[in-house]
Parts: structure tokens; C-alpha cells; sequence
């Protein structure tokens, strides 16, 4: 079998054996893989089995313990990750890279800029050109000269991707490249990524959703528990469930969920507007209920999320909260009324990635567990220890910095925050399950049907149609930065896709 450029599929990169420790703990227990030339090599695995760390090791940002990566037939020991981007091998992180003061321009041209003898970037035409053809190419259509700043997530997400794609690799690795993006973004990358492997790039694509993965991928690794479980299959000879159970080491089923009944109002947003003269919107969430909230990329939807959890200020309109009104609001008097809040970007705006899970948990009630000034680091670790083992946080170490856990169980982290705040009568929940596997997203949806059974409201906010589907009450579709709809908690995915798409 042969790739475009007329090669065979003949194998670029392999790990032999890889071995990763930390302390007592071991991410990786000889591991084996194999890329080739032309082909997508898919890698699954729960959080913490090892992914995140594998790809670390592939880059140079990390050292094995011990085994070996051979590149072209030749042993390496990359020294930095610079080191492999030269080689060939560019790594897309969960976490983006970006330099959001910079330009769009500027930031494709990161890599080279630092590279030795280069020369400003974007000071030729021919500069601008290639620049706005690696955008074309995962189908962004934004100006050069903009500030990434002003980007949103999901076209912040391309512009990462468009970077690694415009230097000269011949391996690009991909981990979860498609957890910011909507529907219509992921399929425009996995028609790139195709293309990519036609050209005989080697791609490794790390991802929990199976769908993307039997679309784009040709084979796979599955990892467990810092092993290979599964080595370099044929991805046409397994079936879903032989990759969960690979995955998990036991069958999984979905199990019904049984909505809790709703109470009285507790939260209301009343005349509010997202931008000056945009269209009013008015929403009540109940005691119990979960309200989703779903609107195409830009539609506004993660806005109001941002508006009723205190992180954004809205043009107009007022939050009430038990029925009274709050004249001003801002993160800190949510936090006062009850208002528990995930937001979409976790690294951004949520962790303090230099402190340890529990100290990012309690950073919202440190007052409650202080006296006289100083944490009371016992009630701290007893207030989320139950939180952490509920959601499967892994590897369980409370003390273990934030930095060192896999993307899957920061986000644990952030919902065990919003779960263990003081007084907590409303969670305002923006992508809960964004980059966890499935073993944990049941968890994470079993917390939140908790919650709600124990009468808190809750607004989910998801990309994830399925998900949403499965635990609303009701739904409402933002279009133009307006809420133009409510659906009820029975329709399906298609209806779904359906409104948010509609005209008028």
C-alpha cells in the first residue's frame, strides 16, 4: 500500500519498551508503538492511563525511565521540544500553546521565529500567503493581522493546529484535537487530517470519542493503567466494545437515568442582552431542574453561561436569585448566593495549575475553612475527598499539583470546586465531560443527576448533543446571541442540530 507521494507505508517512529515513573508512581509500563508513514494511529485509553504522559516523551518534554524512541531507524534522546519539532514531530496539546497578545500571523510563525537565523515574520508576501493557506486549510477564516486574544476557543483550537500543519512534519500528534470544536469544525480537521496522511504525514490522533476515531484513524494502541492493552490493531478488527472493555478491563453499559421532579424558581435572567443592541432574553431555572443551553459556535450560548455564573457582565437585564434581585454581579457575590460555575476553558479561567488538586477544589471557600487567617488543611482535605473518589479523580492524590493530572481529571477537579462550594443551590456547568473518557463522563453525569436530585438547579452547557439529550429537562437553542427556543428534555440529537441551525 502506498501513500500519495507514491511511499509504502514504512514505519517512521517506534517506542520500544517506554518506561515512565514519578516517585512511586508509574504512568508508563513498557509500552510499544509503531507509526508509519501515511497512516492515522489512533491511541485511547481512561484518564490517567497514560496518553498525555506518552506524548510528552515522544516530544522531549519529558525523559523515559527507561526503553528507547528510534526515529528513522536511529535511536533519539530529544532534549527539548524544540529539538523535536525539528525532527519533524510538532505535538498539538489539549492545553494550546498560543501567545494570545500576539497576532494570528505571528503566531504561526512562532515556531520558526525562535528558530536560529530567522528573520521577522510575516515580512514578505509570500509570508502572508503561506499563512493564509495553512488557515484555508483547516478551513479558518480570520484575518492575519488579528489578535489571537479576540479568537474564540474552537478558533483558537484551529489556529494551533494550522500552526503544526504549516511547519514540515512528517509525524503530527493530536491530543484531543477536537474537544473545542463544534460539529461542522471537527469534520473540516478530520477531512484535513485525512488529507495529511495522504501526503504521508504519520498522525498519532488521541481521542475518547470512537466515532472520530472509526472516521479518521487506520490503528490503534489502547492503553490501561500505563500499559498497552491493545498494540497497533487494524482499527476495521475490533468493535466499540472491544475498545471499552480494552479501555476500562470490564464490560460498561449505559444505564437509564431517571430525572429528578423540579421545584420552586431559584435562579431567573430577566431582559437580559449579550452586546449592545442585541435582543433581549429571559430564562427561569427550578430547584432540581436541568436546563440545557446549547447555541452553533458564536451563537452566544457559553456567553450566558459566563452571565449567570457572575463571569461577565451582561448589556442590560438583571439576575435574580431565590426571587431577590442582585443589583450588581460578579464572581465573587455568585459565589455568596450558592453558584457553582465550570467554565469552557479550563486552563484560562480555571485552574492554578502550580497548586495542588485540593487547594484548587477549595479555592472558592477558602474564608470557610480558615480561622483566624490560616486554611484548616484537615476540614479542606475531608470537604473533597468525597467529591474526588465519587468522580474517580486518578491517580487519588489530593496533594498531587493540578499540572501533573491528565486534562480528563482537571476537569474533575474544576466540578469537585463547583460541587464542594459552601451553600451551593446552582451549578452552571460549560462542557463538564470535555475530554474525559466514558468511564468518567458516567461518573460526572451521575454527579450532576445527584446534584440535582438533592434540588440544586442546573444549567448544562455542551456541545455534546447526546449528553444533553440524555439529562435535560428542557433545552433552550441560542441564535444571534438570543435565546429563540425551548425544546423539551425528549427530543433528540437531530432535533437538536435541527434548531440550532434553523433561520429566523
Amino acid at each position: 500500500m502506498t501513500d500519495l507521494t507514491g511511499n509504502t507505508h514504512k514505519t517512521v517512529l517506534e517506542i520500544r519498551q517506554i518506561t515512565k515513573s514519578y516517585g512511586s508512581t508509574q504512568a508508563l509500563s513498557e509500552v510499544n508503538l509503531r507509526l508509519k508513514k501515511g497512516r492515522v494511529h489512533a491511541v485511547m485509553g481512561e484518564n490517567g492511563a497514560g496518553k498525555s504522559t506518552l506524548i510528552r516523551l515522544l516530544v522531549g518534554a519529558e525523559r523515559p525511565s527507561s526503553g528507547e524512541i528510534v526515529l528513522e531507524d536511529k535511536v533519539v534522546r530529544f532534549n527539548s521540544v524544540s529539538d523535536a519539532i525539528s525532527a519533524g514531530i510538532v505535538p498539538i496539546y489539549q492545553h494550546l500553546t498560543l501567545f494570545d497578545q500576539l497576532t494570528v500571523l505571528e503566531n504561526l510563525y512562532s515556531f520558526e521565529t525562535a528558530a536560529p537565523g530567522f528573520k521577522r515574520a510575516g515580512t514578505t508576501k509570500d509570508d502572508r500567503k503561506r499563512a493564509q493557506q495553512c488557515l484555508e486549510r483547516v478551513g479558518l477564516s480570520i484575518e492575519l493581522d488579528r489578535a489571537v486574544a479576540s479568537l474564540t476557543l474552537g478558533e483558537r483550537q484551529l489556529l494551533e493546529i494550522a500552526r503544526g500543519i504549516q511547519c514540515k512534519c512528517t509525524i503530527l500528534l493530536l491530543d484531543e484535537p477536537t474537544a473545542a470544536l463544534n460539529s461542522e469544525e471537527a469534520a473540516r480537521l478530520l477531512t484535513v487530517i485525512a488529507e495529511l496522511a495522504k501526503q504521508g504525514v504519520a498522525v498519532v490522533y488521541i481521542s475518547h470519542k470512537s466515532d472520530e476515531i472509526r472516521t479518521v484513524a487506520d490503528e490503534i494502541t489502547v492503553l490501561r493503567d500505563g500499559k498497552s492493552v491493545i498494540e497497533g490493531v487494524n482499527l476495521q478488527d475490533t468493535s466499540v466494545e472491544d475498545l471499552v472493555h480494552a479501555m476500562l478491563g470490564h464490560e460498561f453499559s449505559v444505564s437509564e437515568k431517571e430525572l429528578p421532579e423540579i421545584g420552586a424558581v431559584t435562579l431567573e435572567a430577566r431582559d437580559i442582552r449579550l452586546a449592545p443592541g442585541s435582543a433581549e432574553s429571559s430564562m427561569q431555572i427550578r430547584q432540581g431542574e436541568i436546563v440545557g443551553l446549547v447555541g452553533l459556535a458564536g451563537a452566544g450560548a457559553e456567553d450566558f453561561g459566563e452571565i449567570l455564573a457572575g463571569a461577565r457582565q451582561p448589556h442590560g437585564g438583571m439576575i435574580f436569585v431565590d426571587g431577590q434581585p442582585c443589583d450588581t454581579f460578579s464572581r465573587q457575590i455568585a459565589v455568596s448566593k450558592g453558584i457553582g460555575y465550570v467554565p469552557t476553558d479550563r486552563h484560562k479561567d480555571g485552574l492554578f495549575e502550580q497548586h495542588t488538586a485540593v487547594k484548587n477544589a477549595s479555592a472558592s471557600i477558602l474564608r470557610v475553612l480558615s480561622n483566624f487567617g490560616f486554611v484548616n488543611a484537615k476540614k479542606e482535605l475531608a470537604t473533597f475527598e468525597s467529591h474526588f473518589e465519587d468522580l474517580n479523580l486518578s491517580p487519588n492524590d489530593p496533594q498531587r499539583e493540578v499540572q501533573n493530572f491528565s486534562g480528563g481529571n482537571q476537569q474533575k477537579i474544576l466540578l469537585a470546586r463547583a460541587l464542594g462550594l459552601s451553600g451551593l443551590k446552582i451549578l452552571i456547568l460549560t462542557e463538564p465531560t470535555r475530554g474525559v473518557d466514558v468511564g468518567a463522563r458516567d461518573k460526572i453525569h451521575d454527579a450532576i443527576l445527584g446534584a440535582a436530585n438533592d434540588g440544586k438547579a442546573i444549567v448544562l452547557i455542551t456541545t455534546d448533543l447526546e449528553e444533553l439529550t440524555s439529562l435535560v429537562h428542557r433545552t433552550l437553542i441560542v441564535r444571534s446571541r438570543n435565546i429563540v427556543n425551548e425544546m423539551p428534555g425528549t427530543c433528540t440529537p437531530d432535533e437538536i442540530a435541527i434548531a440550532m441551525q434553523a433561520k429566523g
